[in-house]
C-alpha cells in the first residue's frame, strides 16, 4: 500500500483521511474521534462512500457532516465538517413565496373566471365557496410567512404614523362582528373612548388585531363572546381581549410560542403556530407589550405607548394588496368561517 506524507492532515482540524482501494492510510486526530474503529490498513469506515469525487452529507456519531472526497494520488482525501441544517435559507424562503404568491394568483384568476361562467346552480355555487375558503386560507398563511420573514429579516419598512387606534377597533370589529356570527361567536368592543392616538404602523396593527381576534375566537368556540376593550393606563393604550374558552393547560410560554407540548399531536383545524408569533413581532417592533393571563379563558394584553401630545394625524399612502381582493378581515378569519361565508363574494 503507498505511503503518504500526513503532516498537512494532522494540522487540519476537522476530521479527515486517506484511503487507497477502499482501506485508510492514514488520519488525523479528529477523524479518529469521529471513527473509533478507524486504523491504518482497515476498511473505510461504512458512512464514507468509496467514490473517489464527489461531495455529500452524511451522519456520523449522531451528528451531520459535509464532505467532499478528493484524488490525491493513488487514493481518495476525505475531508469532513459539521452540517448546519438550519432549514430554509433566505434565498429559497425568498423563491417558495414567490412561487406561492404566482399560483395563487393564477388560482384566484381561475377562480373568478369559473364565478362568471358558471350556472347559478347550488351545487357549483357551493363547490365555488369551498375553492374560495380554501384560497383565502392559503393567503393568509402566505401572507403570515412572507411578514414573519421580513420581520426577522429586518427587510419590512416599518412605517409608524399617528393613528386613532379607537377608531381602528371599531372598524375591525364592525368588519369582524358578521363574519364571526357565520362562525357562531359573537364579538364586542367595549371602550368609553371615542379617540386614542398611537404611534403605530396601521397595516401591522390591522394584523395584530385580527391575529388575536382568530386566536380569541377559536379557543371559544360557536355560542361564546369574546370581548374587545381599549383603555388608556398611564402613557400607554391597554387592549384587553377575553372570552371563554378550551384551556389545555399548556404553560403560557408555551401558548405564546405557538408550538404544541412534546407529547401533543397537533388537531386537524388547529392553526399553524404562526399567528401569536407574529403577533409579538409586531408588538415588539412596537416597543409594546404583550402577555396572557388564565382567568377561566385566556385573557391577552397588549399595552403599546401612546403619540405625543402634538402629534397630528397623517394622510399616507396604503402598502401593495396582496389578498386577491379579499377583504382582510375574510382572509384572516377564514380558518374558522363555514364555506357559505365565501359565497357571492364581491371581489375587486
Amino acid at each position: 500500500m503507498p505511503h503518504f506524507d500526513d503532516t498537512i492532515l494532522q494540522s487540519i482540524p476537522h476530521p479527515a483521511l486517506i484511503a487507497v482501494r477502499g482501506r485508510t492510510v492514514c488520519f488525523n486526530p479528529a477523524a479518529a474521534a469521529l471513527f473509533p474503529d478507524l486504523a491504518e490498513g482497515a476498511p473505510l469506515p461504512a458512512a464514507l462512500p468509496s467514490q473517489p469525487n464527489g461531495a455529500g452529507i452524511l451522519l456520523a456519531g449522531g451528528q451531520s457532516f459535509h464532505f467532499t472526497a478528493s484524488p490525491v494520488g493513488e487514493g481518495t482525501l476525505y475531508l469532513l465538517h459539521a452540517a448546519r441544517l438550519e432549514g430554509m435559507s433566505r434565498s429559497q424562503l425568498d423563491g417558495t413565496v414567490r412561487r406561492l404568491r404566482e399560483q395563487m394568483a393564477q388560482l384566484l384568476l381561475n377562480v373568478q373566471l369559473m364565478d362568471r361562467s358558471v350556472p347559478e346552480q347550488n351545487a357549483c355555487r357551493d363547490r365555488l365557496a369551498d375553492m374560495n375558503r380554501t384560497l383565502c386560507q392559503m393567503l393568509r398563511l402566505t401572507d403570515q410567512l412572507d411578514l414573519l420573514r421580513d420581520l426577522e429579516s429586518g427587510g419590512f419598512q416599518f412605517a409608524p404614523v399617528t393613528l386613532d387606534l379607537a377608531g381602528l377597533c371599531r372598524e375591525i370589529t364592525a368588519a369582524c362582528t358578521f363574519l364571526l356570527e357565520q362562525a357562531g361567536v359573537a364579538l364586542r368592543f367595549d371602550s368609553p373612548l371615542t379617540s386614542l392616538l398611537v404611534n403605530a404602523d396601521g397595516e401591522l396593527l390591522q394584523k395584530l388585531l385580527l391575529e388575536l381576534l382568530v386566536n380569541a375566537a377559536r379557543a371559544a368556540g360557536k355560542g361564546a363572546q369574546i370581548t374587545l376593550t381599549l383603555a388608556k393606563q398611564g402613557q400607554r393604550a391597554v387592549l384587553t381581549l377575553s372570552g371563554p374558552g378550551k384551556d389545555d393547560g399548556r404553560p403560557l410560554p408555551q401558548l405564546l410560542s405557538g408550538t404544541a407540548g412534546e407529547d401533543r399531536i397537533p388537531q386537524p383545524g388547529e392553526g399553524a403556530g404562526t399567528g401569536l408569533i407574529l403577533a409579538q413581532c409586531i408588538v415588539a417592533l412596537h416597543e409594546g407589550a404583550l402577555m396572557m393571563e388564565r382567568t377561566g379563558g385566556i385573557r391577552t394584553i397588549v399595552a403599546l405607548p401612546l403619540a405625543k401630545k402634538d402629534a397630528h394625524l397623517p394622510v399616507h399612502t396604503a402598502r401593495h394588496d396582496y389578498t386577491g381582493g379579499f377583504s382582510p378581515e375574510l382572509v384572516a378569519l377564514s380558518d374558522l368561517l363555514p364555506a357559505c361565508a365565501f359565497r357571492a363574494l364581491e371581489v375587486e
